[in-house]
Protein backbone atom coordinates (compact mmCIF):
# COMPACT_ATOMS: atom_id res chain seq x y z
CA UNK A 1 0.00 0.00 0.00
CA UNK A 2 1.25 3.64 -1.02
CA UNK A 3 1.43 5.40 2.13
CA UNK A 4 2.59 8.31 0.22
CA UNK A 5 0.82 11.58 1.38
CA UNK A 6 -0.62 13.18 -1.40
CA UNK A 7 -1.75 16.91 -1.76
CA UNK A 8 -4.21 18.01 -4.27
CA UNK A 9 -3.39 21.19 -5.97
CA UNK A 10 -5.75 24.22 -4.21
CA UNK A 11 -8.64 25.22 -5.69
CA UNK A 12 -9.63 28.80 -6.27
CA UNK A 13 -11.95 29.00 -2.97
CA UNK A 14 -8.72 27.79 -1.29
CA UNK A 15 -6.34 30.33 -2.87
CA UNK A 16 -8.90 33.31 -1.88
CA UNK A 17 -9.25 31.86 1.39
CA UNK A 18 -5.01 32.34 1.91
CA UNK A 19 -5.07 35.73 0.40
CA UNK A 20 -7.93 36.92 2.51
CA UNK A 21 -5.67 35.08 5.83
CA UNK A 22 -2.39 36.85 4.40
CA UNK A 23 -4.46 40.09 4.41
CA UNK A 24 -6.15 39.87 8.29
CA UNK A 25 -2.23 38.74 9.16
CA UNK A 26 -0.41 41.59 7.45
CA UNK A 27 -2.79 43.83 9.03
CA UNK A 28 -3.18 42.74 12.24
CA UNK A 29 0.65 43.51 12.66
CA UNK A 30 0.34 46.75 11.10
CA UNK A 31 -2.22 47.58 13.73
CA UNK A 32 0.15 46.46 15.74
CA UNK A 33 3.06 48.73 14.57
CA UNK A 34 1.26 52.11 14.64
CA UNK A 35 -0.32 51.07 17.94
CA UNK A 36 3.23 50.63 19.27
CA UNK A 37 4.61 53.80 17.44
CA UNK A 38 1.13 56.20 18.72
CA UNK A 39 2.25 54.83 22.44
CA UNK A 40 5.44 55.79 21.87
CA UNK A 41 5.00 59.40 21.06
CA UNK A 42 1.47 60.03 22.57
CA UNK A 43 1.37 57.37 26.12
CA UNK A 44 5.01 56.51 26.29
CA UNK A 45 4.24 55.30 29.98
CA UNK A 46 2.49 52.57 29.21
CA UNK A 47 5.37 50.55 27.40
CA UNK A 48 6.76 49.08 30.06
CA UNK A 49 3.22 46.62 30.12
CA UNK A 50 3.38 46.27 26.23
CA UNK A 51 5.51 43.26 26.58
CA UNK A 52 2.66 41.59 29.24
CA UNK A 53 0.27 42.29 27.16
CA UNK A 54 1.81 40.38 24.11
CA UNK A 55 3.03 37.61 26.56
CA UNK A 56 -0.51 37.24 28.11
CA UNK A 57 -2.23 35.33 25.27
CA UNK A 58 0.54 32.32 25.60
CA UNK A 59 0.68 32.53 29.51
CA UNK A 60 -3.02 32.53 29.17
CA UNK A 61 -3.15 29.57 27.30
CA UNK A 62 -0.45 27.76 29.46
CA UNK A 63 -2.40 28.63 32.89
CA UNK A 64 -5.90 27.53 31.94
CA UNK A 65 -4.44 24.17 30.85
CA UNK A 66 -3.23 23.94 34.16
CA UNK A 67 -5.85 24.64 36.95
CA UNK A 68 -4.35 23.92 40.19
CA UNK A 69 -1.36 26.00 38.36
CA UNK A 70 -4.06 28.64 37.79
CA UNK A 71 -5.68 29.24 40.77
CA UNK A 72 -2.51 29.04 42.63
CA UNK A 73 -1.03 32.35 40.32
CA UNK A 74 -4.67 34.11 40.53
CA UNK A 75 -4.60 34.06 44.40
CA UNK A 76 -0.47 34.28 45.02
CA UNK A 77 -1.13 37.89 42.21
CA UNK A 78 -3.93 39.23 44.94
CA UNK A 79 -0.72 40.34 45.96
CA UNK A 80 -0.87 43.46 42.98
CA UNK A 81 -4.32 44.88 44.13
CA UNK A 82 -3.67 44.92 48.15
CA UNK A 83 -2.81 48.54 48.27
CA UNK A 84 -4.80 51.76 48.13
CA UNK A 85 -3.29 53.92 45.50
CA UNK A 86 -5.58 56.85 44.39
CA UNK A 87 -6.89 56.18 40.92
CA UNK A 88 -7.50 52.92 39.08
CA UNK A 89 -3.80 51.34 38.60
CA UNK A 90 -2.44 49.42 35.80
CA UNK A 91 -1.93 46.65 37.65
CA UNK A 92 -5.61 46.31 38.85
CA UNK A 93 -7.26 46.47 35.56
CA UNK A 94 -4.71 43.70 34.54
CA UNK A 95 -5.41 41.73 37.30
CA UNK A 96 -9.23 42.53 37.41
CA UNK A 97 -9.33 41.54 33.59
CA UNK A 98 -7.19 38.08 34.88
CA UNK A 99 -9.21 36.99 37.85
CA UNK A 100 -12.63 37.69 36.29
CA UNK A 101 -11.72 36.30 33.03
CA UNK A 102 -10.55 32.99 34.98
CA UNK A 103 -14.18 33.10 36.92
CA UNK A 104 -15.67 33.41 33.55
CA UNK A 105 -13.82 30.25 32.11
CA UNK A 106 -14.08 28.48 35.06
CA UNK A 107 -18.08 29.08 35.83
CA UNK A 108 -18.60 28.79 31.27
CA UNK A 109 -16.63 25.12 31.40
CA UNK A 110 -17.75 23.76 34.22
CA UNK A 111 -22.11 24.38 33.80
CA UNK A 112 -22.21 24.45 30.31
CA UNK A 113 -19.60 22.67 28.83
CA UNK A 114 -18.84 19.75 31.61
CA UNK A 115 -22.31 20.33 32.59
CA UNK A 116 -21.35 20.05 36.07
CA UNK A 117 -23.69 20.55 39.34
CA UNK A 118 -21.41 23.32 41.03
CA UNK A 119 -24.04 24.32 43.90
CA UNK A 120 -25.00 21.18 45.70
CA UNK A 121 -25.01 22.34 49.59
CA UNK A 122 -27.67 25.18 50.99
CA UNK A 123 -24.81 27.49 51.60
CA UNK A 124 -23.58 27.17 47.75
CA UNK A 125 -27.22 27.73 46.38
CA UNK A 126 -27.66 31.15 48.60
CA UNK A 127 -24.29 32.13 47.63
CA UNK A 128 -24.99 32.20 44.06
CA UNK A 129 -28.57 33.54 44.44
CA UNK A 130 -26.88 36.05 46.36
CA UNK A 131 -24.29 37.07 43.81
CA UNK A 132 -26.90 37.21 40.99
CA UNK A 133 -29.08 39.71 43.36
CA UNK A 134 -26.20 42.15 44.14
CA UNK A 135 -25.75 42.52 40.56
CA UNK A 136 -29.35 42.88 39.93
CA UNK A 137 -29.27 45.69 42.60
CA UNK A 138 -27.02 47.89 39.84
CA UNK A 139 -30.21 49.91 38.49
CA UNK A 140 -31.73 49.91 42.35
CA UNK A 141 -28.41 51.68 43.15
CA UNK A 142 -28.50 54.40 39.96
CA UNK A 143 -31.96 54.88 40.90
CA UNK A 144 -31.14 56.00 44.41
CA UNK A 145 -28.50 58.18 43.12
CA UNK A 146 -25.62 55.52 43.96
CA UNK A 147 -22.13 57.31 42.75
CA UNK A 148 -21.33 55.05 39.85
CA UNK A 149 -17.24 54.54 40.51
CA UNK A 150 -18.59 53.28 43.84
CA UNK A 151 -21.29 50.67 42.22
CA UNK A 152 -18.98 49.34 40.03
CA UNK A 153 -16.33 48.99 43.54
CA UNK A 154 -18.54 47.37 45.24
CA UNK A 155 -19.88 45.28 42.92
CA UNK A 156 -16.30 43.74 42.00
CA UNK A 157 -15.59 43.33 45.91
CA UNK A 158 -18.43 41.05 45.75
CA UNK A 159 -17.28 39.33 42.36
CA UNK A 160 -14.79 37.94 44.65
CA UNK A 161 -16.86 35.39 46.79
CA UNK A 162 -16.94 33.54 43.19
CA UNK A 163 -13.18 32.20 44.34
CA UNK A 164 -15.66 30.07 46.32
CA UNK A 165 -15.91 27.63 43.69
CA UNK A 166 -12.60 26.99 42.38
CA UNK A 167 -11.09 26.56 45.45
CA UNK A 168 -13.33 24.32 46.67
CA UNK A 169 -13.15 22.08 43.27
CA UNK A 170 -9.01 22.58 43.83
CA UNK A 171 -9.32 21.10 47.39
CA UNK A 172 -11.91 18.28 46.74
CA UNK A 173 -10.05 16.96 43.61
CA UNK A 174 -6.69 17.34 44.07
CA UNK A 175 -4.66 16.38 47.22
CA UNK A 176 -1.83 18.99 46.37
CA UNK A 177 -4.97 21.40 46.51
CA UNK A 178 -5.41 22.36 50.13
CA UNK A 179 -1.49 22.89 50.59
CA UNK A 180 -1.79 25.30 47.30
CA UNK A 181 -4.67 27.30 48.52
CA UNK A 182 -3.09 27.82 52.06
CA UNK A 183 0.25 28.39 50.79
CA UNK A 184 -1.17 31.19 48.21
CA UNK A 185 -2.80 32.94 51.11
CA UNK A 186 0.91 32.75 53.33
CA UNK A 187 2.51 34.17 50.22
CA UNK A 188 0.26 37.08 50.10
CA UNK A 189 0.19 37.66 53.61
CA UNK A 190 4.23 37.76 53.38
CA UNK A 191 4.01 40.46 50.73
CA UNK A 192 1.39 42.68 52.53
CA UNK A 193 3.87 42.06 55.64
CA UNK A 194 6.79 43.45 53.50
CA UNK A 195 5.08 46.27 52.34
CA UNK A 196 3.75 47.61 55.54
CA UNK A 197 7.58 47.16 57.21
CA UNK A 198 8.45 49.38 54.40
CA UNK A 199 6.06 51.95 54.31
CA UNK A 200 6.27 52.04 58.20
CA UNK A 201 9.89 52.61 58.31
CA UNK A 202 9.92 55.18 55.51
CA UNK A 203 6.93 57.13 57.79
CA UNK A 204 9.22 57.29 60.93
CA UNK A 205 12.68 58.22 58.41
CA UNK A 206 10.06 61.05 57.00
CA UNK A 207 8.72 62.07 60.70
CA UNK A 208 9.56 65.51 62.08
CA UNK A 209 8.04 65.54 65.13
CA UNK A 210 8.01 62.83 68.25
CA UNK A 211 4.31 62.23 68.25
CA UNK A 212 4.88 61.15 64.62
CA UNK A 213 6.70 58.45 65.41
CA UNK A 214 4.61 57.60 68.37
CA UNK A 215 1.71 57.28 65.88
CA UNK A 216 2.92 56.17 63.21
CA UNK A 217 1.11 52.93 61.91
CA UNK A 218 0.68 50.40 58.72
CA UNK A 219 -3.35 50.15 58.63
CA UNK A 220 -4.12 48.58 55.37
CA UNK A 221 -4.73 44.59 54.76
CA UNK A 222 -4.69 43.86 58.67
CA UNK A 223 -6.98 40.50 57.50
CA UNK A 224 -4.37 39.57 54.85
CA UNK A 225 -1.93 39.56 57.98
CA UNK A 226 -4.51 37.94 60.73
CA UNK A 227 -5.55 34.49 58.74
CA UNK A 228 -2.33 33.29 57.41
CA UNK A 229 -1.55 33.86 61.02
CA UNK A 230 -3.97 31.28 61.96
CA UNK A 231 -2.46 28.86 59.63
CA UNK A 232 1.34 29.14 60.51
CA UNK A 233 0.11 28.39 64.11
CA UNK A 234 -1.62 25.09 63.26
CA UNK A 235 1.09 24.21 60.44
CA UNK A 236 3.58 24.98 63.23
CA UNK A 237 1.97 22.42 65.18
CA UNK A 238 1.49 19.52 62.40
CA UNK A 239 5.25 20.48 61.48
CA UNK A 240 8.17 18.29 62.94
CA UNK A 241 11.19 19.36 61.33
CA UNK A 242 13.02 21.65 63.30
CA UNK A 243 13.78 24.30 60.04
CA UNK A 244 10.13 23.56 58.88
CA UNK A 245 8.91 24.99 63.15
CA UNK A 246 11.42 27.76 62.90
CA UNK A 247 10.37 28.79 59.38
CA UNK A 248 6.75 28.93 60.43
CA UNK A 249 7.44 30.38 64.17
CA UNK A 250 9.49 33.20 62.30
CA UNK A 251 6.46 33.69 59.87
CA UNK A 252 4.12 34.00 62.83
CA UNK A 253 6.59 36.25 64.18
CA UNK A 254 6.37 38.81 61.75
CA UNK A 255 2.47 38.30 61.12
CA UNK A 256 1.93 39.24 64.59
CA UNK A 257 4.51 42.16 64.58
CA UNK A 258 2.72 43.06 61.59
CA UNK A 259 -0.43 43.35 63.37
CA UNK A 260 0.87 45.41 66.16
CA UNK A 261 2.39 47.97 64.01
CA UNK A 262 -1.27 48.82 62.27
CA UNK A 263 -2.21 49.49 65.72
CA UNK A 264 -6.14 48.82 64.88
CA UNK A 265 -7.20 47.36 68.53
CA UNK A 266 -10.36 45.82 66.71
CA UNK A 267 -7.50 43.34 65.10
CA UNK A 268 -5.66 43.08 68.14
CA UNK A 269 -8.79 41.83 70.44
CA UNK A 270 -10.08 39.89 67.39
CA UNK A 271 -6.43 38.01 66.47
CA UNK A 272 -6.52 36.99 70.38
CA UNK A 273 -9.94 35.92 69.76
CA UNK A 274 -8.80 33.60 67.09
CA UNK A 275 -5.87 32.40 68.71
CA UNK A 276 -8.13 31.31 71.90
CA UNK A 277 -9.92 29.52 70.36
CA UNK A 278 -7.69 27.74 68.35
CA UNK A 279 -5.76 27.08 72.10
CA UNK A 280 -9.11 25.99 73.35
CA UNK A 281 -9.81 22.82 71.19
CA UNK A 282 -5.98 21.55 70.49
CA UNK A 283 -4.68 18.62 72.67
CA UNK A 284 -3.11 19.66 76.03
CA UNK A 285 0.55 19.14 74.49
CA UNK A 286 -0.40 21.26 71.61
CA UNK A 287 -1.25 24.07 74.03
CA UNK A 288 1.72 24.04 75.77
CA UNK A 289 3.31 24.71 72.09
CA UNK A 290 1.04 27.62 71.43
CA UNK A 291 2.27 29.23 74.67
CA UNK A 292 6.19 28.56 74.27
CA UNK A 293 5.44 30.42 70.83
CA UNK A 294 3.55 33.42 72.43
CA UNK A 295 6.55 33.60 74.83
CA UNK A 296 9.68 33.01 71.45
CA UNK A 297 7.55 35.68 69.98
CA UNK A 298 7.06 38.38 72.41
CA UNK A 299 10.95 37.81 72.94
CA UNK A 300 11.98 37.82 69.55
CA UNK A 301 9.40 40.83 68.45
CA UNK A 302 11.66 42.77 71.09
CA UNK A 303 14.73 42.27 70.34
CA UNK A 304 14.14 42.60 66.80
CA UNK A 305 12.09 45.89 67.10
CA UNK A 306 15.48 47.09 69.44
CA UNK A 307 17.45 46.23 66.42
CA UNK A 308 15.49 47.78 63.68
CA UNK A 309 13.89 50.86 65.91
CA UNK A 310 16.98 51.60 67.67
CA UNK A 311 16.31 55.23 69.97
CA UNK A 312 13.00 54.88 68.31
CA UNK A 313 11.50 51.96 70.32
CA UNK A 314 10.28 54.03 73.62
CA UNK A 315 8.65 56.53 71.37
CA UNK A 316 6.66 53.62 69.65
CA UNK A 317 6.36 51.19 72.58
CA UNK A 318 4.72 54.42 74.08
CA UNK A 319 2.40 55.00 71.35
CA UNK A 320 1.29 50.93 71.01
CA UNK A 321 0.59 51.17 74.88
CA UNK A 322 -1.49 54.35 74.83
CA UNK A 323 -3.38 52.98 72.06
CA UNK A 324 -3.98 49.19 74.28
CA UNK A 325 -4.84 51.54 77.67
CA UNK A 326 -7.49 52.87 75.48
CA UNK A 327 -9.39 49.74 74.84
CA UNK A 328 -11.53 50.15 77.59
CA UNK A 329 -12.79 53.45 77.10
CA UNK A 330 -13.01 53.25 73.24
CA UNK A 331 -16.26 52.89 72.98
CA UNK A 332 -17.38 56.05 75.51
CA UNK A 333 -14.12 58.36 74.70
CA UNK A 334 -12.74 57.38 71.26
CA UNK A 335 -13.74 60.13 68.87
CA UNK A 336 -13.43 57.54 65.79
CA UNK A 337 -15.38 54.64 67.18
CA UNK A 338 -18.41 57.53 68.27
CA UNK A 339 -18.19 58.72 65.03
CA UNK A 340 -19.08 55.26 63.68
CA UNK A 341 -22.04 54.81 65.74
CA UNK A 342 -23.17 58.13 63.99
CA UNK A 343 -22.60 56.76 61.07
CA UNK A 344 -25.17 53.70 62.06
CA UNK A 345 -27.16 56.47 63.41
CA UNK A 346 -27.57 58.34 60.43
CA UNK A 347 -27.73 54.99 57.79
CA UNK A 348 -30.79 53.48 60.20
CA UNK A 349 -33.11 56.30 59.39
CA UNK A 350 -32.34 55.36 55.73
CA UNK A 351 -33.37 51.51 56.90
CA UNK A 352 -36.42 52.30 58.58
CA UNK A 353 -38.23 53.78 55.35
CA UNK A 354 -36.99 50.89 53.25
CA UNK A 355 -36.13 47.83 55.42
CA UNK A 356 -36.89 44.99 52.83
CA UNK A 357 -35.53 45.84 49.18
CA UNK A 358 -32.67 47.90 50.33
CA UNK A 359 -30.88 51.15 48.17
CA UNK A 360 -28.83 49.47 46.53
CA UNK A 361 -24.58 49.99 46.10
CA UNK A 362 -22.88 53.30 46.30
CA UNK A 363 -25.84 55.14 47.19
CA UNK A 364 -24.85 58.14 49.92
CA UNK A 365 -25.69 59.29 53.29
CA UNK A 366 -25.25 62.20 55.22
CA UNK A 367 -24.50 62.15 59.02
CA UNK A 368 -22.21 64.33 61.24
CA UNK A 369 -18.55 64.19 61.65
CA UNK A 370 -17.41 65.42 65.32
CA UNK A 371 -13.83 64.21 64.37
CA UNK A 372 -13.74 67.57 61.93
CA UNK A 373 -17.01 68.85 62.99
CA UNK A 374 -18.99 69.18 59.21
CA UNK A 375 -21.80 67.32 57.74
CA UNK A 376 -19.95 64.51 55.90
CA UNK A 377 -21.51 62.81 52.72
CA UNK A 378 -20.11 59.12 52.40
CA UNK A 379 -21.15 55.42 51.32
CA UNK A 380 -18.42 53.53 53.64
CA UNK A 381 -20.45 52.90 56.85
CA UNK A 382 -17.86 51.08 59.37
CA UNK A 383 -20.72 48.50 60.43
CA UNK A 384 -20.46 45.53 58.48
CA UNK A 385 -23.97 44.01 59.05
CA UNK A 386 -26.05 47.68 59.29
CA UNK A 387 -24.23 47.95 55.90
CA UNK A 388 -26.05 45.35 54.39
CA UNK A 389 -29.22 46.20 56.07
CA UNK A 390 -29.07 49.54 54.06
CA UNK A 391 -27.60 48.20 50.53
CA UNK A 392 -30.04 45.17 50.19
CA UNK A 393 -32.16 44.65 53.05
CA UNK A 394 -33.51 41.99 54.80
CA UNK A 395 -32.26 39.39 52.44
CA UNK A 396 -29.07 41.01 52.04
CA UNK A 397 -28.50 40.93 55.54
CA UNK A 398 -29.98 37.29 55.92
CA UNK A 399 -28.23 35.63 53.15
CA UNK A 400 -25.26 36.86 54.28
CA UNK A 401 -25.73 35.91 58.15
CA UNK A 402 -26.82 32.24 56.91
CA UNK A 403 -23.87 31.54 55.04
CA UNK A 404 -21.26 32.91 57.59
CA UNK A 405 -22.97 30.13 60.37
CA UNK A 406 -22.98 27.39 57.71
CA UNK A 407 -19.80 27.93 56.68
CA UNK A 408 -18.66 28.49 60.21
CA UNK A 409 -20.13 25.12 61.53
CA UNK A 410 -19.14 23.16 58.21
CA UNK A 411 -15.25 24.40 59.13
CA UNK A 412 -15.82 23.38 62.73
CA UNK A 413 -17.45 19.98 61.89
CA UNK A 414 -14.12 19.03 59.85
CA UNK A 415 -12.39 19.49 62.93
CA UNK A 416 -14.17 17.52 64.82
CA UNK A 417 -13.75 14.31 62.16
CA UNK A 418 -11.05 12.44 64.17
CA UNK A 419 -10.37 9.81 61.51
CA UNK A 420 -9.55 12.35 59.06
CA UNK A 421 -6.31 13.52 58.09
CA UNK A 422 -4.53 16.17 60.75
CA UNK A 423 -3.66 18.46 58.21
CA UNK A 424 -7.29 19.11 57.11
CA UNK A 425 -8.47 18.83 60.34
CA UNK A 426 -5.78 21.91 61.60
CA UNK A 427 -6.60 23.77 58.54
CA UNK A 428 -10.34 23.32 59.25
CA UNK A 429 -9.54 24.95 62.78
CA UNK A 430 -7.98 27.69 61.95
CA UNK A 431 -10.60 28.47 59.51
CA UNK A 432 -13.13 28.19 62.03
CA UNK A 433 -11.14 30.23 64.50
CA UNK A 434 -10.37 32.89 61.62
CA UNK A 435 -14.66 33.34 60.49
CA UNK A 436 -15.14 34.06 64.29
CA UNK A 437 -12.82 36.59 64.72
CA UNK A 438 -13.67 38.20 61.43
CA UNK A 439 -17.48 38.00 62.30
CA UNK A 440 -16.37 40.06 65.17
CA UNK A 441 -14.48 42.79 63.33
CA UNK A 442 -17.44 43.21 61.16
CA UNK A 443 -19.07 45.48 63.89
CA UNK A 444 -16.55 48.45 63.16
CA UNK A 445 -14.48 46.94 60.13
CA UNK A 446 -16.59 46.50 57.20
CA UNK A 447 -15.44 43.37 55.07
CA UNK A 448 -18.27 43.53 53.16
CA UNK A 449 -16.87 46.22 50.86
CA UNK A 450 -13.40 45.94 50.22
CA UNK A 451 -11.80 43.61 47.98
CA UNK A 452 -9.04 42.08 50.20
CA UNK A 453 -11.74 41.32 52.94
CA UNK A 454 -14.23 39.50 50.17
CA UNK A 455 -11.20 37.36 48.98
CA UNK A 456 -10.55 36.28 52.41
CA UNK A 457 -13.48 35.44 53.04
CA UNK A 458 -14.33 33.11 49.74
CA UNK A 459 -10.86 31.48 50.75
CA UNK A 460 -12.19 30.45 53.98
CA UNK A 461 -15.19 29.31 52.78
CA UNK A 462 -14.28 27.32 49.32
CA UNK A 463 -11.24 25.57 51.89
CA UNK A 464 -14.25 24.91 54.63
CA UNK A 465 -16.35 23.06 51.63
CA UNK A 466 -13.81 21.61 49.58
CA UNK A 467 -12.59 20.06 52.94
CA UNK A 468 -15.61 18.57 53.72
CA UNK A 469 -16.56 17.69 49.51
CA UNK A 470 -13.11 15.87 49.60
CA UNK A 471 -14.18 13.46 52.65
CA UNK A 472 -17.64 13.40 51.23
CA UNK A 473 -16.14 11.91 47.84
CA UNK A 474 -13.52 9.19 49.86
CA UNK A 475 -16.40 7.99 51.77
CA UNK A 476 -18.48 7.25 48.91
CA UNK A 477 -15.32 5.57 46.74
CA UNK A 478 -14.44 3.74 49.57
CA UNK A 479 -18.43 2.58 50.17
CA UNK A 480 -18.86 1.95 46.75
Amino acid sequence: MDSTLTISPAGPSDRWLLKWGAFILWSAFGFILLLLLYLTWAAYWILPFVPIVLLAPAAAFYLFKRPLLNLAVVLSGFSLIVGFKAGLQAEEILYGLYYLSFLGYWFFTRSYLQRQVICNRPEERTLLIFLVLVTLTVPLSVAFDGWPDMIFGEWLSFTMLGFYWPIKEAIEKDERGLKVVVGSLIVVGLFVLVRNLLEYQSDLSNAEQLWQIASSRAITNESLLMIPAFFCIVLYLRTRSFPGRMLLLATVLGMFAGLILTQSRAYWVTFFLGTGFIFMFVSGKDKIRILSVGIVSAVGIGTLAYVILGDYLMLVLSGLLDRFLTLQSAVSKDVSLINRFLETQGVWEHIKVNPILGYGMGVPYRFYNITFEYSEIKTFVHNGYVALLFKFGVWGLGMMLFMMVRFFVTAFQNWKKRHDQLLPRLISLSVAAGLLALSVNATTANPFYQNDLMFIYASLWGIAGGIRARRTAIQQRVSG
